[in-house]
């Protein structure tokens, strides 16, 4: 009897003894360190404000009939520019959002024609100037790049640009600030487009080389002859209206040299002078303040790495005269003398911060926009005849 139980004994100590051996056996139990909980993330995603210019945050992702919105992906944030307590959110896969209330609440925008998916990707918004009720979207719709219109306020949409192509986005759209008629459309088919009758018919501006994407456009308000695009692989200028196209790309290099073009995450001009012209790269922020001639990178103060052990990523600057925001990582940065000096904020979210947008009419008010993706979860390994795992 003793036998039997001293050659059990043996055979348990020996497999024990072999999984430790073949790592099959978390006796620590230890997680991943850069894992963060499920349950924990959507409390530090979604939409934040700040009144004070970033010091304090207040979480702003209540759904007026219930539920959150903490959990969406946000691609971008429009502010309506006759009324600054509207906000639209874009989302990645999620449809359209809008606030009325300055984000104290938040609905979904529900198309009564069934054209605007609820799960569209957002890429951008444009809103007349004037009239609030047009409202253009540069989406991916049900696979399709589509640019939608609603004449509205987003009850309904038409979709007056469609592209043929799966999976080719709409990435951009802009309203010519001098004639509201003239709309115009970069697209991930390589077409640069303008609509002179509020998209009801198209005209082709420039197709570029093929896989080559049209992804921001921005027009002089002062000239609106002048045209510039942020291309996929290059960064372009027009002086008549898309007629010829020179290549801004060896102006950046020559005075930022360590920039790949390809990786530039946004391109904004300044509200109330378009001369000064702002470029993000990965934590980097360069600004031109003659039209793209010459170029400077500002001395940020953004760190080469966020918390959780990824290059910060600014994807959009804000700008109320010579104050300068933006968000890397968890982080606000802010200059209010044009991008001198620099102070900086936590915001209390996991992950990166996605879009930075301004209250025009008080620089106090600052939205941010984050979410957070995950890094996956290591597989589970089962141990021998599948008894033991390890995370």
């Amino acid at each position: 009897m003793n036998k039997n139980i001293s050659k059990s004994v043996v055979i348990v100590l020996v497999f024990l003894i072999a999984l430790s051996f073949t790592g099959c056996l978390n006796l620590a139990n230890q997680s991943n360190p850069e894992e963060v909980p499920a349950s924990s993330t959507n409390n530090h995603q979604g939409v934040f404000k700040s009144i004070d210019r970033g010091k304090t945050w207040e979480h702003k992702v209540d759904l007026e009939e219930g539920g959150l919105i903490d959990g969406v992906k946000i691609q971008n944030m429009t502010m309506d520019p006759q009324n600054h307590e509207i906000i639209y959110v874009g989302t990645v896969a999620s449809g359209l959002y809008r606030t009325t209330n300055g984000a104290q609440s938040w609905y979904k925008i529900v198309d009564e024609n069934g054209i605007l998916s609820p799960g569209a990707t957002i890429y951008d918004v444009a809103i007349e100037k004037g009239n609030s009720d047009i409202i253009y979207l540069a989406t991916l719709n049900n696979g399709r790049g589509e640019l939608l219109k609603s004449e509205n306020g987003g009850r309904s949409w038409i979709n007056p640009y469609l592209i043929s192509e799966l999976n080719k986005p709409v990435y951009t759209v802009e309203i010519d600030s001098h004639n509201q008629n003239l709309i115009y459309i970069g697209t991930g088919q390589a077409g640069f487009l303008k609509s002179e009758d509020k998209a009801l018919s198209w005209k082709t501006v420039t197709w570029f080389d093929q896989g080559i994407g049209v992804q921001d456009i921005i027009i002089d308000f002062w000239n609106n002859e002048q045209i510039i695009l942020r291309l996929n692989n290059d960064v372009v200028k027009s002086v008549n209206r898309g007629e010829t196209w020179d290549s801004l790309s060896k102006n950046i290099i020559s005075f930022v040299p360590e920039i790949k073009i390809a990786a530039i995450n946004s391109i904004t001009m300044h509200p109330t002078n378009p001369l000064v012209i702002y470029i993000t790269y990965l934590n980097l922020v360069i600004v031109s303040r003659d039209g793209g001639n010459t170029w400077e990178k500002l001395n940020t103060i953004t760190p080469s790495k966020t918390v959780i052990g990824t290059i910060p990523q600014i994807k959009q600057i804000g700008l109320v005269g010579d104050i300068v925001y933006y968000g890397a990582g968890n982080v606000l940065y802010k200059s209010e003398n044009a991008g001198i000096t620099w102070s900086s904020h936590d915001i209390p979210i996991i992950g990166d911060v996605r879009y930075t947008i301004s209250d025009l009419s008080n620089s106090d008010i600052i939205y941010v926009g984050s979410f957070y993706t995950p890094p996956p979860v290591p597989p589970k390994k089962k141990g021998i005849f599948g008894l033991l795992t390890i995370q």
